[in-house]
């Protein structure tokens, strides 16, 4: 059963929502405390965190940082939706953000969005950090995937794992392919790569 963790200091709230979810069969746990809903995750993983913004000692953005160290989803259900706060949501990495008073059943379509992307984001997490490494190690290789970005109008991660498979499939260094791309030695990089080896760095 999927587990959802519902962090709020208001107490009537946190037992509203946390029956509502039980209601449509989900298992909820329940925190009235940042301090307490870390103390249950060291026993206990949650699926995805429910968050409260707006709490005393540990506030949501906090609790939220930490949750994201730990590589556990979460998603905001707050009373305030000024723009700040919906860009430092999206900063801390949130999954959503819902604005309270709300109805469960319009809860659980984000909850369930929430959900894949937190499994698409678990499958994709090696790619990110090999990204993050790439970007740091190589300017060139930052560049190239910009590139591609802008040629094939792919997502960041997408754009590097191309970069990277091409190499792979012609023997090349991804660094290589990449300083190629970007002084026009390969006008564009395929889906599917054709053999094609560039004999300067065999």
């Amino acid at each position: 059963m999927t587990k959802i963790l519902v962090v709020d200091n208001d107490l009537l709230a946190l037992a509203k929502t946390s029956l509502g979810l039980q209601q449509v069969g989900y298992e909820a746990m329940q925190a009235s405390s940042g301090a307490n809903a870390l103390q249950l995750c060291e026993h206990e993983r949650p699926d995805l965190a429910v968050l409260d913004i707006r709490m005393p000692e540990m506030n949501g953005f906090e609790l939220a940082k930490l949750f994201k160290e730990q590589k556990i989803p979460f998603i905001f259900l707050s009373a305030f939706c000024d723009d700040e706060m919906i860009k430092t949501a999206a900063h801390v990495g949130a999954l959503g953000y819902l604005i309270k008073p709300i109805k469960i059943h319009r809860i659980i379509p984000a909850i369930e969005i929430a959900l894949i992307l937190a499994v698409e984001q678990l499958k994709a997490g090696q790619a990110f950090i090999n990204l993050d490494n790439a970007f740091e190690n190589n300017r060139e290789i930052g560049i190239s995937v910009g590139i591609l970005m802008e040629r094939s109008h792919l997502k960041q991660i997408e754009a590097f794992e191309r970069l990277r498979n091409y190499a792979r499939s012609n023997r090349l260094k991804v660094i290589d392919v990449a300083k190629e791309l970007i002084n026009g030695s390969i006008p564009h990089l395929p889906t599917k790569s054709k053999k094609r080896i560039l004999r300067k760095y065999n």
